[in-house]
């Protein structure tokens, strides 16, 4: 495997018989972990950095929060035992770059203050969620500066309070909503996503990351193994995660059916192969929405915000409301917690509240009585 090296003067007392130099050498990584030259030279840049602030902290300077984001890039980012994913990577280096930075960059670090971070928060026009992240990631920030003893023991982003609750309920579909769409997809491949999403919870990038060795029909069975993130492979999310789900009699005629029609049929392949990079890559779920499922919910008159997501969210709350346990619907979400299932996805439909509520309407007859 071919390596990036660069040449890196350094102050030292290391010179040639001829009273040069001696120019040190450091590896930084082969073309797997930079596969471009804007890569290499960012892995440069962060390497010089690092020497600079070390050199600078010989000197009681401070660090910026700037020259620790080179740091965490070097050294923590793309560690494979911490193991983020390609999408949690993406996600950092947006936030960075687009909010962070510009804010905070040349900001020491001892001089980043809870109250002040937690204001700033306060001030973006951004979702809850998104501000989450954003400390989340300004946290782990800091904890990989007193890990690696470039700043104190005191973690200031700790004491930030920033909720992620939603503004709003995400909406999910009823069972005839989900069949109007799914009747109005001409796209067999477009349509079948849809329906794995539907019944079974996977997210858009665990179906985009099926091959078809991830499907056990003897056992009726589906292996998860892989994610497909953007243009590229990438771990799943948690233990939990990689759990498999069932693979329905139903499900498993509609992907013997899928495997007949496309040309990208055997163990190795994709399930859904996209013609368009001759089956290297998976149908791009982004263009999917666009093209054929929002039109879909358009023709079938449906007013409700529909993404991937929705599909599981749905799945979710018909299975709460048909009596489903949550250990049940936890395992077939594959989330790490029941909370995450009640808090998050489960929503009680109309209906079922007001005939729970039925269970009290005694009490309106004490209230005659005293009337009477």
């Amino acid at each position: 495997m071919a390596l990036v090296e660069i040449e890196q003067l350094l102050d030292s007392l290391e010179y040639r018989p001829d009273g040069s130099h001696v120019n040190k050498k450091k590896v930084v990584g082969d073309l797997n972990r930079h596969p471009t030259k804007a890569d290499a030279k960012l892995a440069i840049a962060n390497f010089r950095a690092e020497i600079n602030a070390q050199q600078e902290r010989l000197f009681d300077s401070k660090m910026t929060v700037a020259e620790a984001w080179r740091h965490f890039q070097v050294h923590e980012l793309r560690d494979p035992e911490v193991g983020r994913s390609l999408s949690t990577i993406q996600g950092y280096l947006n936030y960075f770059k687009c909010q962070i930075l510009p804010k905070w960059k040349n900001v020491p670090l001892d001089d980043v203050k809870s109250v002040a971070m937690e204001k700033w928060l306060r001030s973006l026009d951004l979702a809850p969620g998104s501000k989450a992240k954003i400390r989340n990631h300004l946290s782990a920030l800091f904890s990989h500066a007193i890990r690696h003893e470039l700043y104190g023991q005191i973690n200031p982003i700790k004491a930030v309070r920033q909720s992620a609750v939603r503004l709003r309920d995400p909406d999910v579909l009823t069972l005839d909503e989900m069949k109007s769409i799914l009747s109005r997809i001409e796209s067999t491949a477009i349509r079948l996503m849809v329906v794995i999403a539907a019944t079974t919870g996977l997210r858009r990038s665990e179906i985009r990351g099926l091959r078809w060795s991830d499907l056990d029909f003897e056992q009726r069975w589906i292996k998860l193994q892989r994610g497909f993130v953007r243009e590229g492979e990438t771990t799943l999310k948690t233990k939990a995660s990689r759990k498999g789900v069932p693979l329905t009699d139903e499900l498993a005629v509609a992907f013997q059916k899928w495997r007949a029609e496309t040309p990208y049929p055997t163990g190795g392949d994709w399930i859904f192969a996209s013609p368009f990079t001759d089956g290297k890559r998976p149908y791009w779920c982004d263009a999917a929405l666009q093209d054929h499922i929002k039109p879909a919910v358009a023709a079938a008159k449906i007013e409700k915000r529909v993404g991937w997501h929705t599909f599981r969210h749905s799945l979710a709350t018909l299975l709460g409301n048909q009596g489903e346990s949550v250990k049940v619907v936890q395992e077939l979400l594959r989330h790490a917690n029941s909370r995450i299932t009640l808090d998050v996805y489960q929503q009680a439909d109309a209906g079922d509240k007001r005939s729970a509520l039925e269970h009290v309407k005694g009490l309106f007859l004490v209230e005659e009585q005293k009337a009477s």
